[in-house]
């Protein structure tokens, strides 16, 4: 038996890494293949192409990439065919994944979905595509159980990955320096990093650095950055050691950002056109995912204009300050997610599956 991940993030290359390594290790004769980023690939998987270099989200930057993303679905699907694979394992990146869920159920291929898309968020009809295409639902946040539960959809919270990642790391530092998170996405980059640099700008006394993961740098925009901005390219927990605070584009990064101890603030600009549309569907009270984890507005979450550089400095001296209730709030978090191995548990049903074949 073989297996084919498709994992188009940064964040999902890492996750999904974690669980092929342990299959790798534990399982050294099942074949891997797929497409992903250099974390899959450093775990033993054929690589046969990397997806994570130009990631992008959004509902305009998929209209303008519609072209891109049909060229890339054909291409996977000989990929799939020609590798012999009987089970295909999608991690997270819903909108090419969930058309894939069904094209490979219509091959008679098993299809084990791992991070599912946030249904509980928005676009709740897509849960119905998951349970008729998927024969299994792996998740990493503990909260959708019960969302799964309640519409009788089979689902297993399999832990979280990055709590096992960063299990007795701290990056914290009183007096450090300010990690600088814009994003790993061109439209996010493009629209945080000015208001990054302006913040550096308006604190010269304060050192900052810029930590960009090896998977954005060729998306990265040519700037010139102020004397006190040190730009560290690498793993965030290599890059954030000894740090009083961060300022964190929103997605997994916050999650990370949080187990590895630093408070922070968590912003995000969007394309006003996509952002107007999403406010229409999304349900949910918080975006980040330690908020929404905790069901408590734990970290400051920082919207569209509440984003620009001078909110964002009066917040960031103010959780310098003060950044005790965050700290406690990651002790909670911490509490929460350091519960499981994620990768045996994810590991065990994808196997199991397999076997059927």
């Amino acid at each position: 038996m073989s297996l084919f991940w498709i994992a188009g993030e940064p964040s999902g290359d890492v996750q999904a890494a974690a669980v092929a390594q342990y299959i790798a290790t534990h399982n050294p004769e099942i074949k891997q293949w797929g497409w992903g980023g250099q974390f899959l690939e450093k775990a033993g998987v054929t690589l046969l192409k990397d997806v994570t270099k130009k990631p992008f989200m959004g509902f305009i930057e998929v209209v303008v990439r519609a072209r891109s993303i049909f060229n890339d679905f054909q291409a996977v699907k000989g990929h799939i065919l020609s590798s012999g694979a009987t089970t295909v394992v999608l991690v997270d990146y819903p909108g090419f994944n969930l058309r894939m869920a069904k094209w490979a159920k219509a091959q008679g291929l098993h299809v084990v979905y791992y991070i599912p898309p946030k249904v509980w968020a928005w676009k709740s009809g897509r849960a119905q595509i998951l349970k008729e295409h998927c024969d299994a639902i792996l998740g990493i946040l503990p909260f959708e159980q019960q969302w799964y539960a309640d519409r009788a959809i089979p689902y297993t919270y399999v832990g979280n990955p990055l709590a096992q990642k960063y299990a007795g790391m701290n990056g914290y530092a009183s007096g450090g320096s300010i990690a600088l998170l814009p994003g790993s996405r061109a439209q996010e980059i493009a629209r945080l990093l000015p208001e990054f640099i302006a913040v550096a700008q308006s604190m010269p006394e304060q050192t900052f650095v810029l930590i960009r993961s090896e998977s954005s740098v060729p998306v990265w925009p040519d700037r010139s950055l102020p004397a006190n901005v040190e730009v560290f390219t690498g793993e965030l927990k290599d890059g954030i050691k000894h740090c009083a605070a961060a300022m964190v584009c929103s997605g997994t990064a916050t999650l990370e950002v949080a187990l590895l101890g630093v408070p922070q603030l968590v912003v995000y600009r969007a394309n006003p056109i996509s952002l107007a549309i999403a406010k229409r569907f999304v349900k949910i009270s918080y975006f980040s995912l330690p908020n929404l984890i905790l069901d408590a507005a734990a970290l400051p979450e920082l919207l569209q204009e509440d984003a620009r550089a001078e909110a964002l400095v009066q917040r960031l001296v103010a959780l310098l300050l003060d950044p005790s209730a965050q700290l406690d709030a990651y002790a909670q978090l911490r509490q929460i997610l350091e519960q499981k191995d994620p990768a045996a548990s994810a590991a065990q049903p994808i196997l199991t599956i397999a076997s059927q074949s």
